[in-house]
């Protein structure tokens, strides 16, 4: 029997190096997202000490001008804040696309890799129900050459000559490549 080749094999190829782009890309957007949530709350942090610093100011004896500064510091920490909340639901909806992406095409590799394993199976079966033959042909040539008092080794050249056993193309001597 000629050894197991999977016809779907560059299709297979093919798939698994979208999932790997995908894969990658989601990956990115992760990436991203973490790198926004991150800027966020560092610019929520900042802006909290802006307004304790502020508060400690109006408390205290400040100049009007001072207070100014820190009012203007904390507008633009603000929308500075509202930029990157923005920016974080984009992230999300970048990642939550790129996450469906990666699994449609893991969902489509899958596929060719169940596919592949059935034929494999089937190729499997096929090569032990024919050695099984290969085997029960063997010992019937050799039970009827000895009952007519044939030799062995007579036996085992009928049988290389009705292709039982030996020889090139014997399923034993299959190799399987994938």
């Amino acid at each position: 029997m000629k050894a197991f080749k999977f016809s779907l094999e560059t299709v297979l190829n093919l798939r698994s190096r979208e999932e790997d782009v995908a894969k990658d890309s989601y990956a990115e957007a992760v990436a991203f997202y973490n790198r926004t949530l991150l800027s966020l709350e560092a610019g929520l942090g900042d802006l909290e000490i802006l307004q304790d610093t502020l508060a400690t100011k109006r408390q205290g004896t400040s100049s009007k001008d001072d207070q100014l500064i820190y009012l203007q510091a904390i507008r633009q920490q603000r929308s500075f804040c509202d930029t990157l909340t923005q920016r974080l639901v984009r992230a999300d909806q970048l990642q939550k696309v790129r996450f469906n992406v990666w699994m449609e095409a893991r969902q489509k590799t899958q596929i060719l890799d169940k596919l592949k394993s059935r034929h494999k199976e089937h190729h499997n079966f096929e090569v032990a129900r024919q050695e099984e033959k290969a085997v029960d042909d063997l010992i019937s040539t050799r039970w009827v050459a000895a009952r007519n008092g044939a030799s062995l080794r007579v036996a085992e050249e009928l049988a290389t000559k009705i292709g039982v056993s030996g020889g090139s193309g014997a399923p034993w001597e299959t190799e399987f490549t994938f």
